[in-house]
């Protein structure tokens, strides 16, 4: 469950931070940097946000099965 908690938080901070380096390209903030890479940076980030965010998910459900089969046997 804490594990979990923490996966969350990672997740969420993976979003927070890739979105803020998304923008910062897409503001042209360094000229440098081509305006593709922030929507690189967006997808990237969201997607690794979505697979931390579904790993959680599965790992809440099988923690409350597991905890339902074994309330059931005893």
């Amino acid at each position: 469950m804490i594990s979990s908690r923490l996966l969350k938080i990672s997740a969420w901070t993976f979003l927070l931070f890739g979105l803020i380096q998304a923008i910062a390209i897409l503001s042209r903030i360094d000229k440098s940097i081509p305006v593709a890479v922030g929507f690189v940076w967006i997808i990237i980030s969201g997607s690794i946000f979505l697979l931390f965010n579904m790993v959680t998910l599965m790992a809440d459900l099988l923690l409350e099965i597991w905890q339902f089969l074994k309330k059931e046997r005893l």
